[in-house]
């Protein structure tokens, strides 16, 4: 007997299997999964200098030096565990690993 978990599992490897997790990742897919953190650094980096530059109220810039870098590492986060969903969904699916 199933149990539940075991049940939504098959259900969303079904829908994975739908939405193309077997198709060839793009460039830009596999430069974001082997750089998480350069790709975090290139987001934090850009929102902290205009976050500094744009005039505002007087504290803004405490906010600023601790949100740019908080955003860049939730895309560094993302990123790191994108890719180790995708490759438990890969080899519970069957597909080879090679990318």
């Amino acid at each position: 007997m199933r149990t539940v978990g075991q049940a939504l599992m098959e259900k969303y490897l079904a829908v994975e299997r739908v939405r193309g997790v077997g198709l060839p990742r793009t460039r830009f897919q596999k430069w974001v999964s082997r750089h998480p953190v350069r790709l975090g650094v290139y987001i934090a980096v850009p929102l902290t200098v205009a976050g500094l530059l744009i005039p505002g109220k007087p504290g803004t810039w405490v906010v600023v030096l601790i949100a740019g870098p908080a955003i860049g590492a939730g895309y560094s986060l993302m990123a790191v565990l994108d890719r180790s969903l995708r490759s438990r969904i890969r080899q519970r699916i069957g597909l080879d690993t090679d990318d």
